[in-house]
């Protein structure tokens, strides 16, 4: 990038050129006596600490884009490589039984409190239908497991005989 420090420099000798050509321009300017020497001294004091501060920015901004790529490269590749992959963790039986029966449970509590085409009855909201939807749970969870058990007695029932 050496060609774009060339051009900053150069720019910068652009700029020392035109404010100086503005200090020697100072004397000339039809300005009561007492106002030129205030403008000759702003223009000497300000001029110089405002080009430095914005030449010195600009080649701050390049060096930040010319040095994008290796901090890319530390700050966000080499840890992702170096950081184990998370396993996702396997879902229980119960989990999945739950899930289950929380579906079956929100089927029913819509199918109770919605009409035929989807919309609410009236003084229905939400809330009601999660509730309504909880209770059911609780009851296919009571439910649930004593058919479980029933079904395992006849199994084995069956393998008696």
């Amino acid at each position: 990038m050496a060609k774009i420090d060339d051009v900053i420099d150069s720019l910068e000798r652009l700029n020392n050129e035109i404010m100086s050509l503005r200090r020697s321009i100072v004397p000339l300017l039809p300005l009561p006596p007492v106002a030129k020497p205030l403008i000759g001294r702003t223009a000497e004091g300000l001029d110089p600490i405002i080009a430095d501060a914005y030449f010195t920015a600009v080649r701050e901004v390049i060096q930040s884009v010319e040095d994008a790529p290796m901090n890319l490269r530390t700050n966000l590749i080499e840890p992702a490589r170096a950081a184990p992959a998370k396993i996702k963790k396997a879902r229980t039986k119960a989990q999945k039984r739950n899930d289950n029966l929380q579906s079956r449970a929100f089927k029913t509590a819509n199918d109770a409190l919605r009409k035929n085409n989807g919309v609410m009855r009236k003084g229905v909201d939400q809330k009601m239908i999660a509730a309504r939807a909880q209770r059911e749970l609780r009851k296919l969870k009571k439910v649930a497991p004593k058919r479980a058990k029933k079904a395992i007695k006849s199994v084995r029932r069956r393998v008696k005989r």
